[in-house]
C-alpha cells in the first residue's frame, strides 16, 4: 500500500516488514486479525479460549446425537480427538479419555479408554469403557482395526517369506541353516516350531536328526562288542570295571543305558 506521497508503506507490526495491504497490516497479520481478533494471536491462545475453562471449551468442540457424540477439533493419525485439559488434578490429552474422567472418574494407572462403538473420534460416554492394553488389542484386532506388519512387512524382518519357507522344509541342522541365511539359530527355531512366521500355517518344519558326532565311539575304549559283554554278564560293576578298565559309575550307566542307548 501506498501513502499520498507514493511511497509503499510496510506492516505496523514491530519486526515485520512486508509490504501492508489494509489498515497498516501486511496479509498474513491483516487474516489473523480478522480470525484471532489479533494481529499477534496465536492460533493455539485465540481470544474466544482464554476466558473459558477446560471444560467449557471442551463442550464447544463436541457435537451431540442420539448415538455417537462426534469431536469437531483436531484430531491425530488415529482418528482420536486432540485436547488438551485437567480433570480431578489429573491432565488429558486426548478427548475421549478426558471425557471419560469428566463423566465416570478417574482412570486407573495403564489403562486404556476403549469405544464399543468402534468410533475414535466418539466422546459419548456411553461408549467408553476402561480396559488392559491386551483388551484394547484384542477389541482392535476383532474389529479389524488394528495394523499388525506381518511376515516380511514387519520393521524386525530378516527374511523373506520365500526364505521363511525353504527354512520350513529345509531338514538341515539349525546351525547350517542360521549360517546360510545369516539369522541367528533363535530365529531358525522360531520358525521350525511355529512361534514366528504364523502366516505360513501351523505344520512345524522338517527338523534334522541328532547325531552325535562320537556316537559308537569311546576315549576309554569302549566298543559296542564291549557294551553287549557288559549288558549280558553277570559279573559285579566292581569286577568288570576293573577288566575293562572303567569306573563302577560307568557299567551301571551302560547297563541302565544312560550311556551307549543307541546299542541293543
Amino acid at each position: 500500500m501506498q501513502d499520498e506521497n507514493g511511497r509503499w508503506i510496510i506492516c505496523c507490526i514491530k519486526g515485520c516488514d512486508a509490504d501492508a495491504i489494509y489498515g497498516g497490516l501486511c496479509v498474513n497479520h491483516h487474516r489473523r486479525n480478522k480470525k484471532y481478533g489479533s494481529p499477534v494471536a496465536s492460533k493455539f491462545a485465540a481470544w474466544r479460549w482464554l476466558q473459558l475453562s477446560d471444560e467449557e471449551r471442551f463442550w464447544k468442540q463436541v457435537r451431540k446425537s442420539s448415538d455417537c457424540w462426534e469431536w469437531l477439533s483436531g484430531k491425530d493419525i488415529d482418528g482420536y480427538g486432540a485436547f488438551k485439559g485437567e480433570h480431578a488434578g489429573t491432565d488429558y490429552k486426548r478427548a475421549h479419555r478426558y471425557s471419560y474422567a469428566l463423566h465416570k472418574g478417574p482412570i486407573a494407572f495403564g489403562m486404556h479408554v476403549c469405544h464399543t462403538c468402534d468410533n475414535p473420534s466418539c466422546v459419548n460416554p456411553a461408549h467408553l469403557f476402561l480396559g488392559t492394553n491386551a483388551v484394547n488389542m484384542a477389541d482392535k484386532i476383532a474389529k479389524g482395526r488394528a495394523r499388525l506388519p506381518r511376515g516380511e512387512d514387519h520393521s524386525n524382518a530378516k527374511l523373506t517369506r520365500e526364505q521363511a519357507e525353504e527354512i520350513l522344509r529345509n531338514p538341515s541342522p539349525y546351525t547350517q541353516l542360521a549360517a546360510e541365511y545369516g539369522v541367528s539359530v533363535g530365529t531358525i527355531s522360531d520358525i521350525k516350531n511355529r512361534t514366528s512366521w504364523p502366516e505360513l500355517g501351523d505344520e512345524k518344519g522338517a527338523k534334522a536328526k541328532r547325531i552325535s558326532a562320537r556316537r559308537g565311539k569311546s576315549s576309554k575304549g569302549v566298543t559296542p562288542e564291549i557294551v553287549r559283554d557288559i549288558r549280558q554278564s553277570n559279573e559285579r560293576g566292581v569286577d568288570l570295571a576293573a577288566k575293562y578298565g572303567l569306573k563302577p559309575q560307568d557299567i551301571t550307566d551302560i547297563r541302565k543305558r544312560r550311556s551307549w542307548a543307541h546299542i541293543e
